[in-house]
């Protein structure tokens, strides 16, 4: 190989900061190696700036005969420093990785080389390919524009009035010119910041399954729940159907993504998995996107189920969200999750949330009054706790009652998940003290590492159904319900309407349900414990089962009376939709 060709550096052009640099920028021009000796050091001569290179790295500019091509080059995908204030090292690796070991060749001088020509963008905005498609960019027109407006800055902030104003202040306050090296890595927002790109993406890919529409209604729930059933999203917005449109209601799910349930919602109700578009994002950043997505939907109410997102973002953020959003905690019982241990929604988040919403929904009495008593409410503040009692559905038919006929054994029916709460070992032993009777059971096994008890022969296990209106209720003599704690049931709700006789375990919210005279309530700690009080209710029911029914027929026509969809619907619109002010569209 020869000497090479020596190169005469160009002039430098006088800048605003001053002569010391120019000279040194001068200075490590002339430190260039000949060209012809080393083709990839040439290629990078032809877009070195060597003013770029020396801002970021002073120390280098006390050092007479250093070359800043050949130390950029000697670090190769290690190289901090960049040669170009629109190439980024580690952002065109974090995009381009083959790149990092490409048989000792520099990335800088194989993206000259090669991929530029083919795409590879080098753009040290790590977030420009989240954001381009947000404004309508590809991520390569992105690229290009960002150079631009650095291009752009650079030339104002070395030649220009920009410039001449920082060199102004640094003469007064030396430490201003330390700006001289950040002018040199702009940082142009949202681009550059990573985790604020991708926040915004997922509002953009939550709002573009919203339609790009506001809302009136927002459920904000931690996964589509199990089912068939409405449950308290369903209700609200079916009893509202005459007032709000479906397609006014959002449904957010937030920590788990999934399916609803077939006829949970009118047809047209909008849903978004905000919990597939944020998915690995740290809960915190989660938070505020909720809060953001919550805000641009500029919705009457939002209502919070059972959303750990929702919850974490009304800490730092419920003053804020309140000042122009309604939100509404819908609380639950409490969960047993062990025999001393208690845990729940309203355990955790009452009293750092109830200051900061308008009113807390519950679905039960029960618990309204448990909240008031644990927190020592005042009255004006157990007022803002509202009972939303779910209505019966009517359309549910009286089931005929079982033939009498000669050999047919009694069918004890049951349905939930076989868990602790449900009781599935207290049924297996209700089913052991009453052989003469055959227990259909349904549901899923969640068990949560408790083992399956054992099946007594007179079990029989049906799997999950799909609809309650599914089963055959015809030839169902008595109903056992066995929760071990709860709210107000959904399922019992529903099996009130067929007139089948229900046997409970009188817990939480589940005594509004089942009065003595409509069915056969088992009381106390003792008794709901015990299988024999269960066997001895089941019993009188097959004794009598004429009378069973009537009184299973009262339950249903006072449950009517109570829970109708009206009632519910009224009270939702009270709560829920703000009448307009005057000067409000109607």
């Amino acid at each position: 190989m020869g000497r090479g060709t020596p190169v005469t550096p160009e002039p430098v052009r006088p800048t605003v900061i001053g002569p010391g640099i120019d000279g040194v920028v001068a200075r490590a021009r002339a430190n260039q190696q000949p060209a012809g000796i080393d083709p990839d050091y040439d290629l990078a001569r032809d877009g070195f700036d060597h003013l770029t290179y020396l801002l970021q790295a002073p120390d280098l500019q006390t050092r007479p005969q250093v070359d800043p091509i050949a130390h950029f080059l000697a670090r190769g995908a290690d190289a901090a420093v960049s040669p170009d204030v629109n190439f980024g090292m580690r952002a065109y690796l974090d995009r381009n990785p083959h790149r990092r070991d490409d048989n000792g060749v520099s990335p800088y001088v194989a993206w000259l080389r090669e991929g530029r020509a083919a795409g590879e963008i080098a753009d040290p905005a790590a977030g420009l390919d989240r954001v381009a498609p947000l404004v309508g960019m590809t991520p390569g027109e992105m690229a290009d524009h960002l150079a631009g407006v650095r291009d752009d800055l650079s030339e104002r902030v070395r030649y220009g009035a920009l410039g001449e104003q920082i060199a102004k202040a640094a003469a007064i306050e030396p430490l201003i010119g330390k700006a001289w090296e950040a002018t040199n890595q702009p940082r142009i927002q949202p681009v550059n910041a990573p985790e604020i790109a991708r926040q915004m993406a997922a509002i953009e890919r939550c709002q573009e399954q919203a339609g790009f529409r506001p809302a009136r209604l927002v459920f904000v729930i931690n996964r589509p729940r199990w089912g068939s059933g409405r449950r308290v999203e369903g209700h609200i917005v079916h009893a509202l159907a005459g007032r709000v449109d479906p397609a006014d209601v959002v449904v957010v799910y937030t920590d788990e993504s999934g399916t609803t349930p077939a006829g949970r919602f009118p047809e047209g109700v909008r849903e978004i998995d905000f919990a597939a578009a944020t998915r690995g994002m740290p809960l915190p950043l989660s938070a505020r996107v909720l809060v953001e997505l919550l805000r641009s939907l500029r919705s009457d109410a939002i209502l919070n189920i059972n959303s750990k997102v929702m919850y974490e973002a009304l800490g730092p953020y419920g003053k804020a969200l309140a000042a122009s959003e309604r939100v509404f905690p819908v609380m639950f019982c409490n969960e047993l999750m062990t025999q001393v241990h208690w845990a729940g929604w309203s355990l955790k988040h009452f009293y750092r949330t109830f200051d900061v919403v308008p009113a807390v929904i519950t679905d039960s009495q029960f618990l309204k009054d448990e909240l008031t008593e644990r927190h020592l409410l005042s009255d004006e503040d157990r007022d803002r706790i509202h009972v939303f009692r779910a209505p019966v559905q009517p359309e549910i038919p009286v089931a005929p009652a079982p033939a009498a006929t000669e050999g047919r054994r009694p069918r004890i029916y049951w349905a939930g998940r076989w868990d602790r709460q449900k009781r599935i070992d207290l049924v297996m032993d209700i089913a052991r003290a009453l052989p003469e009777a055959d227990f259909h059971l349904w549901g899923e096994k969640v068990l949560q590492g408790d083992p399956m008890p054992a099946t007594p022969p007179n079990v029989r296990l049906e799997g999950r159904y799909d609809s309650f209106a599914d089963l055959d209720l015809g030839q169902a003599d008595a109903w056992l319900y066995t929760s071990a704690w709860d709210g107000v049931p959904q399922l019992l709700l529903e099996v009130a309407m067929t007139g089948i006789p229900v046997v409970a375990s009188v817990v939480g919210g589940v005594g509004e349900l089942v009065p003595e005279g409509e069915a056969w309530p088992i009381h106390g700690p003792h008794d709901v414990d015990d299988p024999s009080s269960y066997a001895a209710a089941i019993r009188e029911i097959l004794a009598d089962p004429d009378d069973a029914r009537k009184r299973a027929l009262k339950l249903r026509e006072r449950l009517l009376e109570e829970r109708s969809e009206q009632a519910y619907a009224e009270a939702a619109v009270a709560l829920l939709l703000p009448e307009p002010t005057e000067g409000d569209p109607a």
